[in-house]
């Protein structure tokens, strides 16, 4: 009997001990989920916890092709109520391939992050998503234009 209640009582102290810290759910959104360099970004974290105190995000811009990361930049995010929080976000670095971010919540138990350093890619497509291989733009037009002379030309030297 004594042992039954030896192991009741740890149980119960170990239950007691693990439960403040078991994290809220929390849930993360970014806008536009492939932004470009040089954008605006939104991120909105839904995060239910009744003890919060403070919301912040971390943001890192790095260049996959060359291996730079730049400095972290920490942004405080607003409560909009209903448990979310947002941040609007201006990327910086016109070389970018990609961002970091985590978020931090303060809590009265302490600090949580959560998203540690979720990669986020960036769209890398040429503007208006065309596919022309930078090509000159008008440079059809020109030669169009030369052909339409010379043929000119050649039909009055005929012509004479």
């Amino acid at each position: 009997m004594k042992n039954k209640s030896t192991i009741l009582i740890l149980l119960i102290v170990s239950i007691a001990l693990i439960s403040p810290f078991v994290a809220a759910d929390a849930t993360f959104d970014i806008k536009p989920a492939k932004p470009k360099a040089l954008d605006s970004i939104e991120i909105t974290a839904t995060i239910t916890d009744e003890n919060i105190i403070s919301v912040y995000t971390t943001i890192q811009e790095c260049n996959e092709n060359t291996g730079i990361c730049y400095a972290k930049d920490n942004n405080s995010m607003t409560s909009k109520g209903a448990d979310q929080y947002t941040a609007s976000i201006d990327l910086t670095h016109s070389d970018a391939t990609y961002l970091q971010y985590t978020i931090h919540v303060q809590t009265n138990d302490g600090w949580v992050e959560y998203q540690k350093d979720t990669k986020v890619n960036y769209d890398t497509s040429s503007n208006g998503g065309s596919n022309n291989d930078n090509d000159t733009p008008g440079f059809e037009f020109v030669v169009l234009a030369l052909s339409i002379m010379f043929i000119s030309l050649l039909a009055y030297r005929r012509t004479r």
